[in-house]
């Protein structure tokens, strides 16, 4: 007499993992602190300014001509990532997003360390860094550390349905040949 198959479960609603919780929050607080804090403050030689405008303070998105963009296009992509994984519920398939999130936090952390701790922006002036430069580089830390949790998750999610996979083909191949 034959089995019938186990019921499929309806995929869970949230599918996210720690990783991409990780990794959306700390875009959205890195999309904050790009626009509402001061990243570097500046402070003009003497003798080249007046009195009234020798110091000021900028954002990263006035700071980082280049690298905003790259911050943008990595705080969009860990905030979609688990969206993404909400839109798949449906269907229980589910796209490995944690690969893209790690290098990309990765680089844009690297890169917001050289440009905050080694080689801040206007080198013919004097910089300081703000609040916001530390804050914003660990948000960028937090996100390549949330895509390397996703992608170990991922990987060791994998490896489970893999050997549920062939250990169901081995009973199966085992009543066979009865």
């Amino acid at each position: 007499m034959a089995e019938e198959p186990p019921a499929e479960r309806p995929a869970p609603f949230w599918r996210s993992d720690a990783g991409e919780v990780i990794s959306a929050a700390c875009a959205v607080a890195l999309l904050v602190l790009m626009f509402a804090a001061k990243w570097f403050g500046v402070n003009e030689l003497p003798g080249r300014a007046s009195g009234a405008g020798r110091s000021t303070a900028i954002d990263a998105w006035q700071a980082m001509t280049l690298l905003r963009w790259l911050m943008l296009l990595t705080i969009i992509v860990a905030l979609t990532a688990p969206l993404l994984h909400l839109t798949q519920r449906t269907h229980g398939a589910t796209t490995s997003t944690g690969g893209v999130v790690a290098a990309l936090g990765t680089i844009t952390a690297l890169l917001l360390i050289y440009r905050v701790l080694i080689n801040p922006p206007a080198p013919d002036e004097i910089v300081d860094q703000k609040l916001g430069a530390v804050l914003g580089m660990l948000c960028a830390l937090g996100i390549a550390f949330g895509g390397h949790a996703s992608l170990r998750q991922q990987r060791i999610r994998a490896r489970l349905v893999h050997r549920s996979r062939s250990q169901r083909s081995g009973v199966a191949g085992g009543l066979e040949a009865r």
